[in-house]
């Protein structure tokens, strides 16, 4: 099933690398513009998703505000439950923006097999096919494992176009060999050698060093892409919610940190592409928010949303049955009239009682202290009284001997 799918995929490819005269990076642009096009309906589902959650806003608030200054963790989940049932009452699933996401690590894993074996899935050989060309590749001077080859044969294609360039039929004796040099994909940036989008990003040779700049740019343009979009998107207010704020920062270093860190272990053509899907997701994002605007909220309809909910503005809200919300600790029952003389008492008296042990293990500690001093007073006659009897013991010891 894969393995379909990769053909697939790489039909498409070779496809997109004839229409732009096959020039691979202009061939992984034109492949990202269409995977976002395949992609827009879950994008359009996902700003739909945005505008109801935006439209939830006001309410939303509203919940907040009521459980404001309440930092006990019964009440914190009673506010965090209030939410889930708007949500649920409303028809919005949090989850439902994930889906575009989970959909590309699919695509970049079927990209970097095609990215891998293009002479299998852009070209179409088959795998005895490839296995036959080895030897023949070896023969001109080069030197490639069969084994390899079957799963990686992106490394001999610079070798495939070198030979076909001075002998077109150097293959021709190969069963299933039915391609010419225009057939084979250019990896080579506008013919530059040393920008193959076959070869790794690396330090140890000339070529890879020149494409350490996939990896720099992909963090750059992955980086910035998420700072746009969060602003073209809807986003959760961070200021009752720190976490989320947290989680976001935390998200726009991870993110592009992790592309670079794979763009280190793949061939340039995955980060090339990468680069491309960022740039046209940011597009298409700011198409869908002119398309798809979000809904902008006034003063008043913040104050008609508490008015909905029941919220007060002084510190006794109540909820929609007319009961006054409270902390489920009580630590707020000094601003009610009915609790607050009751919580004062309770207050006062755990002060006196948290006063009365300070006292007591103040006073205990200092008798600790006087005691042993006195101990240490009464020790010194007894201490002076043995010493004085062992004195006229060694005296009476003296006097016998003489």
């Amino acid at each position: 099933m894969l393995d379909i799918i990769n053909r697939l995929f790489g039909y498409v490819i070779s496809f997109c690398n004839k229409i732009v005269g096959n020039q691979y990076i202009l061939a992984l642009f034109v492949f990202a513009v269409i995977i976002e096009v395949l992609l827009l309906p879950f994008g359009i589902k996902q700003q739909k998703n945005s505008i109801k959650q935006a439209k939830m806003r006001p309410k939303e608030m509203a919940i907040r505000k009521k459980y404001a200054g309440r930092d006990d963790q019964p009440t914190k989940q009673k506010m965090t439950q209030e939410i889930q049932e708007l949500y649920q009452k409303e028809g919005f699933n949090p989850m439902a923006g994930c889906l575009p996401l989970l959909i590309q690590f699919p695509i970049i894993i079927i990209l970097y097999n095609i990215v891998l074996n293009p002479l299998r899935y852009i070209c179409g050989l088959s795998a005895d096919t490839i296995t036959q060309m080895v030897p023949v590749v070896n023969s001109f001077g080069y030197s490639f494992s069969a084994t390899s080859v079957a799963t990686r044969n992106v490394d001999m294609m610079s070798a495939i176009r070198n030979i076909l360039s001075t002998d077109p039929n150097a293959f021709s004796g190969i069963a299933g060999f039915n391609i010419g040099l225009e057939d084979l994909p250019n990896l080579m940036i506008f013919g530059n050698a040393n920008l193959d989008l076959g070869i790794q990003p690396a330090f140890n040779t000339a070529a890879g060093r020149w494409l350490l700049w996939v990896p720099v740019l992909t963090f750059l343009v992955s980086f910035a892409s998420m700072k746009l979009n969060r602003k073209l998107s809807y986003q959760p207010t961070t200021a009752d919610d720190p976490a989320m704020g947290c989680s976001n920062k935390m998200m726009d270093w991870t993110m592009p940190l992790m592309s670079v860190f794979i763009t280190f272990g793949v061939p340039a053509a995955i980060g090339v592409y990468w680069i491309f899907k960022s740039i046209i997701g940011v597009i298409k994002q700011w198409i869908l928010k002119k398309a798809m605007p979000l809904p902008v909220f006034t003063e008043e309809d913040y104050k008609a949303a508490e008015k909905e909910m029941n919220v007060r503005p002084d510190k006794a809200p109540k909820n929609k049955s007319g009961r006054v919300v409270r902390s489920l600790h009580h630590i707020d029952d000094e601003d009610f009239e009915d609790t607050r003389e009751r919580a004062i008492k309770h207050r006062e008296a755990l002060e006196a009682q948290e006063a009365a042990e300070a006292e007591q293990k103040k006073n205990a500690k200092s008798n600790s202290l006087l005691g042993g001093a006195t101990l240490k007073q009464d020790d010194k006659p007894a201490q002076a009284e043995k010493k004085a009897k062992k004195q006229a013991e060694r005296e009476e010891t003296n006097k016998d001997g003489e």
